[in-house]
């Protein structure tokens, strides 16, 4: 969060089984937003289905598969507008 530039955006996608202290002061002074998103315990037994079934469909979003060794490629194609759609990093080649 120290590195955010003005006015960026950071989501949370994930469970965080331990929660760091927030610097309130510094997202006021880069107002930083922070946006917060939540699973639901059965939702993954609701689209299982759907996603094996139309797994093709669901594996078009994805622009790009980049090895976590060129994980700072990954960020700059992020980084730059319309550079892709979807990024995955993968751990196992």
């Amino acid at each position: 969060m120290d590195t955010a530039k003005w006015g960026a955006k950071l989501v949370m996608v994930a469970v965080q089984k331990k929660s760091d202290a927030i610097d309130l002061g510094g997202m006021l002074r880069s107002e930083l937003t922070l946006i917060a998103s939540q699973g639901y315990p059965t939702e993954i037994f609701e689209v299982t289905a759907q996603l094996a079934e139309h797994h093709e469909g669901f594996a078009k979003l994805i622009s790009h598969r980049i090895p976590f060794t060129e994980a700072e490629r990954a960020f700059g194609l992020a980084l730059t507008p319309g550079a892709a759609e979807k990024i995955i990093v993968t751990f196992n080649d």
